[in-house]
């Protein structure tokens, strides 16, 4: 491969409410694009996941547009390379959310460059021809949450994940999953609890969720060793795995795991199917989560979900639920809670650029000519 132009926006997307969790809230995505473009006229698009402040991980917006403008960008244009894979090579310690968008933004290149579906090529897979749609719901009242629910059941969403944190207590869930028996309910905590709740986490075992994510605030995953007690909800990890090496810890745990995908978090594609390829092997539940991000990733992650062997739906919703306007086209939509998976050329649709550089407020623009 061979990239002799790269651009680089910084993008605003408004959202149409503020997204809280435990750990911080949302109105606005800042998200970086990245455009790669061939000698042969193609181009490729990615994008890089990170926050602006590290409430999800320690990598910032800030962090990894400097280090794509200092490093990887200068380097990626001197470099010819036969795979897009072959920049895990050039790199030592990397920023993942950084690396990840650059790498979808050569693999949609790649994979346009010969005909085929980015996801289906890459995995040697079919993908499941439609999928169902997952919900999460941030933390607000009790009222307009059972309002949110009662939406979401009518637009056909059977699996839903709530946003859970020690303030909010047991009562509430424990009356949403007696409210909606036809509901599939997941917790995710965002590790703000402490292991010493752990009475409150066993209380919520009781419930037959689908699993309890992210619940405790550890530095360590070996800690988990310590809650011995039988516990029959899989707790799914998904800000505390991000390589393979903390992804083995969980096969030595004392309760059923679960892995909660997201390629930025892990750092690209690469690291995402060997992941997935890991799960499968050790009997690690897996399913796909998304980041509030555009249509650009989250297209990705909607033909993760249709890979074989999703342990539940993904946390997957229309591109409306989140911005008034997405930058693909058309857009992702769960018409009665259903997608249809594109599995066109690279990422399998069409960016909008005149919608993205609509919402840029910022660009940088690198070439290399040989």
């Amino acid at each position: 491969m061979i990239i002799e132009k790269i651009t680089m926006f910084h993008v605003q997307l408004p959202m149409k409410f503020n997204f809280k969790t435990a750990k911080g809230s949302l109105n606005l995505r800042d998200t970086i694009i990245i455009k790669v473009e061939s000698p042969n006229g193609l181009s490729g698009f990615g994008e890089v996941v990170a926050f602006t402040t590290p409430f999800y991980t320690s990598e910032t917006f800030a962090d990894s547009w400097k280090i794509l403008e200092e490093t990887y960008l200068p380097e990626i244009l001197q470099k010819e390379f036969s795979h897009p894979f072959e920049i895990h090579e050039f790199f030592r310690n990397p920023l993942p959310m950084a690396l990840a968008g650059l790498e979808n933004a050569l693999l949609d290149l790649y994979f346009k460059e010969r005909n085929k579906n980015l996801i289906a090529g890459l995995f040697q897979e079919k993908l499941a021809d439609k999928i169902p749609r997952g919900a999460v719901l941030g933390q607000m009242s009790d009222e307009q949450t059972i309002k949110e629910i009662d939406q979401l059941i009518n637009s056909g969403v059977k699996r839903i994940k709530l946003k859970i944190s020690p303030q909010i207590g047991t009562d509430l869930i424990k009356k949403l999953v007696k409210r909606y028996p036809q509901i599939t309910f997941a917790l995710d905590a965002n590790r703000s609890f402490q292991l010493t709740d752990w009475p409150v986490i066993k209380e919520l075992d009781e419930l037959g969720l689908a699993c309890i994510e992210e619940p405790f605030d550890i530095k360590d995953l070996s800690e988990l060793k310590l809650l011995t007690e039988n516990f029959l909800t899989p707790i799914c990890f998904d800000e505390s795995v991000q390589d393979l090496e903390s992804l083995k810890i969980l096969t030595e745990l004392p309760f059923q795991t679960m892995l909660n995908v997201k390629i930025g978090r892990l750092g690209g594609l690469y690291q995402t199917q060997k992941a997935i390829e890991f799960c499968r092997q050790h009997q690690i539940g897996f399913w796909i989560g998304s980041m509030v991000e555009s249509g650009i990733s989250k297209i990705l992650h909607v033909q993760l979900a249709a890979l074989s062997g999703n342990a539940m739906a993904g946390d997957l919703s229309d591109s409306k639920h989140y911005f008034d306007i997405d930058l693909i086209q058309p857009e992702i939509a769960f018409p009665n809670g259903w997608m249809t998976v594109p599995t066109g050329i690279g990422i399998g649709l069409s960016v909008n650029e005149t919608l993205l550089k609509g919402y840029t407020v910022a660009k940088l623009i690198m070439t290399y000519f040989r």
